[in-house]
């Protein structure tokens, strides 16, 4: 089998037949026959024109017809990367996966490193230790790698967590989030987790375990210790509704939030990932003001800003499936072993986002960079560390001190 034909899998039998003919008509070589069928995937996930179905060549044995297509192609492609993201006229379909595909299992528990890259460190990273508490996540964000981590849709939940928690050894641990695999509020309790999670926190108070989640938090019974921090990941409102399939709204996130720091916890916020698309500046300085109107920088323990990026695996497996999502329409430039946007575009959001907040949020919460270069920390925060180990420390040290504060 060719090596392109399974990118054109999700493609309609109209535009699979299109571009049969194409190369039918015109001399390719193979390189640019998967370089077409990269690009059609691309077209068809985004819900953008079929380059194939406006721009037939006829054939010509020296292989110019050939020659001239892929010029106009990668010019048709390069427009629609290099602009901000049209939405307005974008509508997609998700079928929901279910929650009550739950299997009660006793996986290995284990204390794993953030899978940011550290050779070279090439990005900034605060040496976060992750904690699988589930695996799978029933929600449905079209950029989400966790979806080319696993296969179905069967969600794992960890029988016995607070007996399996006694048995790690976290010999110079102490940030640990549980939100890679799974979100952590999938399921609210209803599994006893989070009772798990506080009543080894209370026995380790030094350590701290980050929640990471989109979901609306109910009304829990319990207070829980300082160092069980709760966090959601926001986006802006165009962004939530066009691509995180299922989650809770912008303003349902927030007022979890506000629940939760009602209840004597420290919460924090994850603007990640940020695109650029039309509208972007003021729906994002939304989020801030947001922020900002309900609540004070004593109940915020952090603020982190981050941006897509993603690996050849789950670019693959996106073009593969064809489900709906204008995410990747974007400059896809290399970085750290991954594809994000360059670097002049991630400054101008950052920047642009950061400078909106007031000095007294800037001065009392503590901002970092998720997965960026260190060479924007100066430029977008004005601050930057020398080492991922600088970076840790100071952010050690800024959380201790307001859970204790407390």
């Amino acid at each position: 089998m060719p090596s392109y034909e399974n990118l054109l899998r999700a493609l309609s039998e109209e535009k699979k037949n299109n571009i049969k003919r194409l190369f039918d008509e015109i001399k390719f070589t193979e390189m640019e026959r998967l370089e077409i069928a990269k690009s059609e995937a691309d077209l068809n996930l985004w819900d953008e024109k079929s380059f194939a179905s406006f721009a037939f060549g006829k054939n010509n044995k020296d292989g110019r017809d050939g020659k001239r297509y892929i010029e106009a192609l990668r010019k048709y492609m390069s427009a629609l990367r290099s602009e901000e993201t049209d939405y307005s006229s974008f509508s997609p379909k998700w079928e929901p996966r279910t929650k009550e595909r739950v299997k009660i299992s006793e996986y290995p528990l284990f204390i794993t490193e953030c899978p940011c890259p550290k050779d070279g460190e090439e990005t900034r990273c605060c040496n976060l230790n992750t904690l699988d508490v589930f695996k799978q996540c029933a929600f449905n964000c079209s950029y989400c790698s966790v979806q080319a981590f696993y296969s179905g849709n069967e969600i794992e939940v960890r029988e016995n967590l607070k007996k399996e928690l006694d048995t790690l050894s976290l010999d110079g641990t102490w940030h640990i989030g549980t939100g890679q695999a799974s979100d952590s509020l999938l399921f609210n309790n209803k599994y006893g987790e989070l009772d798990a999670l506080s009543e080894y926190l209370e026995e380790h108070p030094e350590l701290i375990i980050e929640l990471k989640s989109k979901n609306e938090a109910i009304d829990y019974k319990r207070k829980f210790p300082r160092n069980l921090i709760f966090t959601w990941s926001l986006n802006a409102e165009t962004i939530i509704e066009k691509e995180e399939h299922y989650t809770a709204s912008l303003d349902k996130r927030l007022l979890s939030a506000r629940r939760m720091a009602d209840n004597g916890s420290l919460v924090g916020f994850h603007i990640h990932p940020m695109v650029y698309f039309k509208g972007w500046e003021d729906e994002y300085i939304h989020v801030k003001d947001e922020i900002e109107r309900l609540f004070s920088p004593e109940e915020i323990l952090m603020v982190s800003m981050g941006t897509l990026t993603f690996t050849k695996s789950v670019l693959k497996k996106m073009r593969e499936e064809g489900r709906k999502s204008r995410v990747t329409e974007m400059e896809l430039s290399p970085f750290a072993g991954k594809y994000s946007y360059p670097l002049d575009t991630k400054m101008k959001m950052f920047k642009t986002l950061y400078s909106s907040f007031s000095d007294p949020f800037r001065e009392n919460i503590f901002f970092y960079l998720c997965l960026e270069a260190p060479s924007l920390w100066d430029k977008c925060l004005k601050k930057s560390y020398k080492s991922n180990k600088d970076f840790e420390l100071d952010m050690k040290k800024h959380y201790f001190d307001k859970i204790n504060r407390g």
